[in-house]
This record gives C-alpha cells, sequence and structure tokens, in this order.
C-alpha cells in the first residue's frame, strides 16, 4: 500500500471519530497521517494526486473548524486542590496509624501496613480541553507536513502552541551519534581491555626493482579562475499568516485586504464561489486556475478571454482536461481543425455531424464510416463514389474495386478494373473473387488470340482457365518445347513420356535422366547420360511471340501480382 492509500485510509477512520466529536480518537489518525506523509517530503498539496488531496484538505478543515470546548469553571478548578491537599493529609496520618497497631495483627482487628492510596480526581472538561488543543497542534503538523505552512500556522495558532521542530531520519541520528563517540585510544589501550598478546613484529618490506619506480607526473596546468559570482540578495521571510475571525466570506475578505488573492481566491474555490474565485485569482496572475475557476462556475465569457492567453500547445489538452468541449469546438472551429471537430462529435454519437466534419477535412473513408453509422445510406454511397474516383485517379483499382464488391457492386468493380492489361485485371478479379467475370473475361481474349493467330497468346490464355494439356499442346505447336515441358511434367501419368522426350531434345541432362529414370526406361536414361552437361540455349522468342507477350497474358508461376499493386499506366 503507497502512501497515498494509507492516507485515504487513516482520513476514513478519523472522519469516524469526527463524527462523534471524539477528540481522543482523533489523534491516533492524525498522527497516522503525519507518518505518512512526511517521507514523501512534500513540497505543496499539489505533488498529492488529485483524490488523497481533495479529501485531505476537507476533512482537515472539518477537523479545525470543531469548536473549542469550554475551560472548567473556577470552582471546580478550587475543588481539585482541596482534594489533593486531603490526599496528601491522608499518608501523614498513616504512621500514627502504623504505630498504633504495630503490633496488632489482622486477626486482633489491625489493618495491613501495604494499603494502595486512592486515585486523584480527573476533571473529564480540562481533559476534553487538552485534547481539543493536541487535534488541533496535530493538524497543523498535518499542514506541515504537506507543504501548506499557512494552514499549518493557522492550526497552530489556534492550539496555542509553538510548532515544534520535525524529528529527523532515523540515519541522520545514527550518522549524528557515530560523530559524538569519543575517539578510541591508542594500541595500548586496546590491549588494556583484553589479555591478547603482542603483534609478532611483520617483516621489512622488500624494496621496489625498477619496473615498479613511479614514473613522475608532468605539473598540471593551473585552471583559470572563475568569475566570482555576484552575492545573492536575502530573501524576504513570508509573513506569518495573521488569526483570522468570522466565517469564510469575512475571512476571504481580510485575505483580499492584505494582498493575499490566492489564498482568499482558494478559499472562495472551496466553498463554489467560482466568479470571486476568477476574479482573485486573475488579480494574482495564476490564470490557469483562474481560467478552472471560471469553467467550474460555467462563466464562458470569462473563459473564453482566459484562454486566448494560455499559448497555443495547451489550449487543446486544458479544455479537454476540464472538460469545457463547447469551448474546445469553438478552438478546432477556429483553426479549421475539422477533423478533432469530428471526433468530438463521435465522443458525443453525433455520427451524422461528425460526418460533414471529417467529409470538410478531406477524410472521405472516415466520413462513410460515419455516415454508416449514422444510417444515412445515401450519403455513405455518395461519399463512397468520392472514394472510389479519388482511388483511380491514385492509380489504385484495385483498391477502388474491393470497395465496390464489399457492397456488392460487382459490375461497377468491373469496370474498374477493365482498363487495366487483360491478364492483370483477370487477376485482380480471380483475388476479389469475381469468377464468373474473370472467365468471361479469358474466354474473350482466348477467341481474339484465336481470330488474331496468335498461339502464345492462345495457349497462356488456356493455361489461366486451366485446361493445362490444350495449353501444352499449344506451346508444342507454337514451337515452345520449354513452355510445354512443365506443364507436361504437371500432367504427369500418360503425358510424362511426352515431357521426358522434350527433355531429352531440350538437352536437359539432369531433368531427362529423372523423368526417364521415374518410367524405368534404362534405354532412355542411357541416352539421357549420353547429352552434354551444359544446357541448350532455350530458343528466342519469334516477333508473334513477342506480340503475344504485350498483349496476353503470363503464366501464373511467372506474374503473380500483388494485392496491393497498382496500375501501370
Amino acid at each position: 500500500m503507497g502512501p497515498g492509500q494509507r492516507v485515504i485510509a487513516e482520513l476514513s477512520v478519523l472522519e469516524k471519530a469526527l463524527s462523534k466529536s471524539d477528540f481522543a480518537a482523533e489523534k491516533g489518525p492524525l498522527e497516522a497521517i503525519v507518518r505518512s506523509l512526511r517521507p514523501m517530503h512534500l513540497k505543496s498539496l499539489d505533488d498529492l494526486d488529485l483524490n488523497t488531496r481533495g479529501r485531505l484538505i476537507t476533512t482537515l478543515l472539518r477537523v479545525q473548524r470543531q469548536p473549542k470546548p469550554a475551560l472548567p469553571e473556577a470552582g471546580a478548578e478550587g475543588a481539585a486542590p482541596e482534594a489533593a491537599a486531603s490526599t496528601e493529609a491522608a499518608p501523614s496520618e498513616a504512621p500514627a496509624a502504623e504505630g498504633a497497631a504495630e503490633g496488632a495483627t489482622p486477626a486482633e482487628g489491625g489493618t495491613p501496613a501495604e494499603a494502595a492510596p486512592a486515585a486523584p480526581a480527573v476533571d473529564p472538561a480540562k481533559e476534553k480541553h487538552g485534547a481539543w488543543v493536541d487535534v488541533m497542534a496535530l493538524v497543523g503538523r498535518v499542514w506541515r507536513a504537506a507543504g501548506d505552512a499557512d494552514r499549518s500556522q493557522a492550526a497552530f495558532a489556534l492550539s496555542g502552541r509553538e510548532p515544534a521542530p520535525e524529528p529527523e531520519a532515523p540515519a541522520r541520528e545514527e550518522r549524528r551519534e557515530r560523530s559524538e563517540r569519543p575517539e578510541r585510544g591508542g594500541p595500548g589501550e586496546r590491549r588494556e581491555r583484553g589479555e591478547r598478546g603482542e603483534r609478532p613484529p611483520r617483516g621489512e618490506r622488500p624494496e621496489r626493482g625498477a619496473a615498479g619506480e613511479r614514473r613522475e607526473r608532468p605539473p598540471r596546468a593551473e585552471r583559470p579562475e572563475r568569475a566570482e559570482r555576484p552575492p545573492r540578495g536575502e530573501r524576504p521571510e513570508r509573513a506569518p499568516m495573521p488569526e483570522l475571525t468570522g466565517d469564510w466570506k469575512e475571512q476571504a475578505t481580510q485575505l483580499e485586504a492584505m494582498g493575499r488573492t490566492r489564498d482568499a481566491a482558494r478559499l472562495h474555490e472551496r466553498n463554489n464561489g467560482f466568479a470571486d474565485a476568477t476574479r482573485l485569482f486573475e488579480a494574482g496572475g495564476d490564470l490557469k486556475s483562474a481560467l478552472r475557476t471560471a469553467l467550474s462556475g460555467q462563466d464562458n465569457d470569462a473563459a473564453r478571454r482566459l484562454v486566448g492567453t494560455l499559448p497555443a500547445d495547451q489550449i487543446g489538452p486544458t479544455l479537454e482536461k476540464a472538460g469545457a468541449y463547447e469551448l474546445l469546438m469553438e478552438h478546432y472551429v477556429a483553426k479549421a481543425d475539422f477533423e478533432n471537430v469530428a471526433r468530438l462529435y463521435e465522443r458525443a454519437r453525433q455520427f451524422d455531424q461528425a460526418a460533414l466534419a471529417y467529409e470538410r477535412a478531406n477524410k472521405l473513408t472516415l466520413a462513410r464510416k460515419a455516415y454508416e453509422r449514422a444510417r444515412d445510406l445515401a450519403s455513405a454511397n455518395r461519399i463512397r463514389g468520392m472514394e472510389v474516383k479519388a482511388l483511380v485517379e491514385r492509380g489504385d483499382r484495385l483498391g477502388a474495386a474491393t470497395l465496390l464488391v464489399a457492397v456488392g457492386q460487382r459490375r461497377e468493380a468491373v469496370e474498374v478494373l477493365s482498363p487495366l492489361p487483360p491478364p492483370k485485371a483477370f487477376h485482380f478479379m480471380q483475388r476479389l473473387t469475381l469468377e464468373d467475370e474473370a472467365k468471361e473475361l479469358a474466354q474473350r481474349e482466348l477467341a481474339r488470340a484465336e481470330q488474331e493467330q496468335k498461339p502464345a497468346g492462345r495457349a497462356r490464355w488456356l493455361e489461366l482457365l486451366g485446361d493445362t494439356a490444350a495449353a501444352a499442346e499449344t506451346w508444342t505447336q507454337a514451337g515452345r518445347k520449354d513452355k510445354a515441358l512443365p506443364l507436361y511434367e504437371k500432367l504427369g501419368g500418360e503425358h510424362l513420356p511426352r515431357a521426358a522426350q522434350l527433355a531429352e531434345e531440350l538437352q536437359q541432362r539432369d531433368k531427362a535422366i529423372a523423368l526417364y529414370t521415374q518410367l524405368n526406361d534404362s534405354a532412355g536414361v542411357e541416352r539421357a547420360k549420353a547429352l552434354p552437361e551444359a544446357p541448350a540455349t532455350p530458343p528466342a522468342d519469334s516477333k508473334a511471340d513477342a506480340g503475344d507477350d504485350a498483349d496476353s497474358a503470363a503464366s501464373p508461376t511467372e506474374n503473380a501480382s500483388s494485392a496491393g499493386e497498382q496500375e501501370s499506366q
């Protein structure tokens, strides 16, 4: 448990005793609070967290306002000495009585010699008054431990006692005790304490050799003398807090007359007098506190005026911390910071206004989502159209089509992808699960390749449509055995002999050996081993194939474009 939590726990105990006006029970928790606050080394109450500071101030002020018990009257005070005199007279008569009954035994009617004297009477009124004085002195110690010297002096003034110095820390006391210990005696004295014999003499230390000799250090350069600082002026001592009279309003008036405007402002603030507190804080130059009290009192005119005195980077956090969202909105609108305006509207769950602000800030995605949360579908579709247009202008047709497919606008998505090269459009349609549209595009491009007599383009589109056997045959007819070989190998089964034959024709020695071995064709293996180790150069593309490469799709294993790839114009 931290010091702040211990203070709160003791405050709960103190409040219970305060409700019963039991001064004796209040002293224990007050002493515990002093012990908890002292290790924190607080310079002011502001160093405490908000919850602990608020509860501490409230409870201590209630304790300090308790009425002072009346002292006992003079008659009661005179009775006490008489009682004391009677108790003093009793012992003087005791020796005579003891002498008279010296030889008597208890059986003879004598009294025991060891008779207990009567306890002196205690005055409850005087005891209650002393407990109240102790409580006020403890309150002063608590204020002093919390760093509030003014309230501490006021509490000590109520108790009528002078503030005692704080006890030093145990470590500091231990250091002081060490410094005050007498010096130990010499060796002779130490030997007198015990019966230890003399220590035998040590052997002589051998002289150092040449290697152990120390080299002489060069003399240090003299340091330049520092310019002497001008002497500081003595800080004027702060005048002690005078004793205040009357209720809190009269005390605030007295503080204001003495020039203690901030103390008077704090007194008004504690009693919800926010207008006077704002005026006094501003007069004392504490503009942040003046803004706080103006916001607490909902004085927006004064708050607007005080906001202008803050640095620009502190206005937003200060108003947000104070919860002044109306003024914060005015501040963001004046700066044309519509994104933060939209966030404030979202916090208030006004999604239609947030969408308008996001749209004005050109945050189209956030504006569309806000319109959707406001169930304004017409505006959401309008913003989506603007998003699609912006993405197309930026070159991200895949992102634009993704937005359209998400709301079921498949035809519009195909129209957005249509200007792309057919291979890229085909792959994007497959990623967006537009299978029917992708198949239709592939068949259309296949028919165009056949009409234009482009075998390479036809083979590629057959491969994309999944007709691997027809694609392999078409590649073979086009003279591209290197393209047909992996397709026959992929088909496997009855197509493996054709793949092995193509590998042998292309002089791919290792692949031909592996395929003939897989087919258990020993003659083929021997022919493959007779091939040269260096692979043959693949045939160059013809002009027709080069044209097909420009207009047709690449195979999926060669040109797999990523989902976030943008259009290449």
